[in-house]
């Protein structure tokens, strides 16, 4: 786990461990409910493109400086406002720390009156910040539910390493090493024959043993998907060579392959084969939910769509919702009717649905409603978000 932070300090804490890992933190912030009074929880991206030059930290300090804002427009009284406050600072103070942001794509952050917890995560759906009575654990459950353990193979022509890849760490599974025979190295002609003599007889018995060598491989993948649980591959390989494996693979198992690598096999860590599974886990969360989008647009028409805010908040509300689909950069300021529960954009046109609370962000709102749903959410800017108005929503079924 990362190290947490004491506002009053400029120094990190010691590091909080989990044995558990993200199932474990889920559990305890289950377990935590409502008895610390408000919590704030932050999800905030860590990609690349966010790190650069911190931008990060820029949007976070926007984005916690609007909670403090709407604290009040929000209704929170003066008690409620400092306790919440001080809570937010904690939350920036841990951020300060490059330290504490290593180890994966994306960041939770959950912050109440004597509790404090940081949970590593491979992606995370949308940045943002939410108060509530409870900590905000939709993006947790989706994750624990949808799985991300991955099984890593880097071979060369005379070995092949396996690592079992989890979100907490990464176990290294028994290997294989390619018989003596299979020679590297230029041909070398016989004392005394004529040029080129048997050239071809050599390279094609290298072909032919580093092909036995990747058939071997390939058994030893299935036989380490029948017995564990993997969600999906990662390939590893040498150069041109990186991705040799994959004709050797069966159709079902070149399916679960979530890309390749370059990597030398008697070289690569287990930290670095962590790094870049979780890499390739983040690009297939981003390319799932393009495909969402490529998806919505293929079936307009059949009424199994919606493609705005209103309409779609109106179908979440009557758990129709199989894919929520939402603009990374929109902010749509709304309310919740606090009898029924349904999201909305204006506080008009209810009736006996209780008192309209304001919030600051339905977009926020409505992916927690989807994630308790078991939807699917899907979080994409620029080309794609142009597609629909902020938010969008493929459907189970029609509404009649």
């Amino acid at each position: 786990m990362a190290r947490t932070v004491s506002p009053s300090s400029s120094k990190p804490e010691a590091p909080a461990r989990d044995a558990g890992g993200i199932a474990g933190a889920l559990a305890e912030l289950l377990a935590l409910g409502n008895t610390r009074g408000w919590v704030v929880t932050c999800y905030q991206k860590l990609e690349p493109n966010d790190r650069t030059g911190e931008k990060y930290r820029i949007k976070l300090k926007n984005r916690l400086r609007g909670a403090v804002e709407r604290l009040g427009i929000l209704g929170f009284s003066h008690a409620d406002r400092e306790a919440v406050g001080r809570e937010l600072k904690r939350v920036e103070a841990f951020f300060a720390h490059a330290p504490n942001l290593a180890g994966g794509r994306g960041v939770a952050v959950f912050a109440a009156s004597g509790f404090f917890r940081a949970v590593h995560l491979p992606y995370v759906l949308k940045s943002r910040v939410v108060v509530d009575r409870t900590p905000v654990v939709g993006e947790l459950v989706a994750i624990v539910e949808a799985g991300s353990r991955l099984l890593a193979i880097v071979t060369d022509r005379r070995s092949a390493r396996f690592f079992d890849v989890g979100l907490e760490g990464v176990v290294e599974l028994d290997g294989l090493t390619a018989p003596d025979v299979i020679r590297a190295g230029r041909f070398h002609p016989e004392r005394g024959a004529a040029p080129g003599v048997g050239e071809y007889r050599f390279h094609n018995r290298i072909r032919e043993e580093r092909h036995r060598h990747l058939a071997h491989v390939a058994d030893a993948v299935a036989a380490h998907l029948r017995a564990r649980a993997f969600d999906g591959l990662v390939i590893g390989g040498v150069g041109v060579d990186a991705n040799a494996l994959l004709p050797h693979l069966s159709p079902q198992q070149r399916d679960q392959v979530l890309g390749v690598l370059r990597l030398a096999p008697r070289k690569v860590g287990a930290p670095e084969i962590r790094d870049r599974a979780l890499e390739l886990l983040s690009e297939a969360a981003q390319r799932s939910s393009a495909a969402s989008v490529q998806e919505l647009v293929s079936v307009r028409g059949s009424g199994l769509t919606t493609e705005s805010i209103e309409p779609t908040l109106r179908a979440l509300s009557r758990g129709q919702v199989r894919t929520l689909i939402v603009d990374a950069d929109a902010v749509v300021p709304g309310y919740r009717w606090s009898t029924s529960g349904r999201l909305a954009e204006s506080a008009t046109g209810a009736r006996g649905e209780g008192e309209a609370l304001p919030l600051a962000d339905l977009l926020d709102d409505a992916i927690e409603d989807a994630l308790r749903q078991r939807s699917r959410v899907a979080v994409v800017r620029g080309a794609e978000a142009r597609r629909f108005d902020r938010l969008a929503a493929i459907l189970r079924f029609r509404s009649h």
